[in-house]
């Protein structure tokens, strides 16, 4: 076991700040982890909601739970997206720590923002229309 982790781990020489910037890389990755797990949990807990809403619903409202599906799906896929996001952004900024440079990715966040913004406006939308 010991003879994988040391062929995947990278050894580097602690000079200055790189041990620092590498702990603060694992635990960036761990934060795009816990907002995927967010976004997961928020997918089930629409589905779920969307299913006792309209198991329950007998006032007369329309309720649409293929609404409630999408939204979900749609949620829980972002969700493993951002973990393949934070997979990605980790060991592209150790490849480029490695090499004295830093990676800034404004385009990476802004796509996530965009999206994540995208779905809370679908959300907002069904909330909306369906009257609850």
């Amino acid at each position: 076991m010991r003879a994988i982790v040391d062929r995947l781990s990278l050894r580097l020489d602690n000079k200055g700040s790189v041990a620092r910037d590498h702990l603060a890389n694992e635990r960036t990755y761990l934060a795009w982890v816990r907002t995927s797990l967010s976004l997961v949990t928020v997918g089930v807990a629409i589905r779920q909601l969307y299913r006792v809403s309209v198991d329950l619903g007998q006032d007369g409202q329309d309720r649409d739970p293929l609404a409630g599906r999408v939204l979900g799906f749609a949620f829980v896929a972002l969700g493993m997206a951002f973990v393949f996001v934070g997979l990605y952004r980790y060991f592209r900024s150790q490849l480029l720590m490695t090499q004295g440079r830093f990676p800034v990715s404004r385009a990476m966040v802004g796509a996530c923002a965009a999206a994540t913004l995208a779905l809370l406006g679908g959300l907002l939308a069904s909330m909306v229309t369906s009257g609850q």
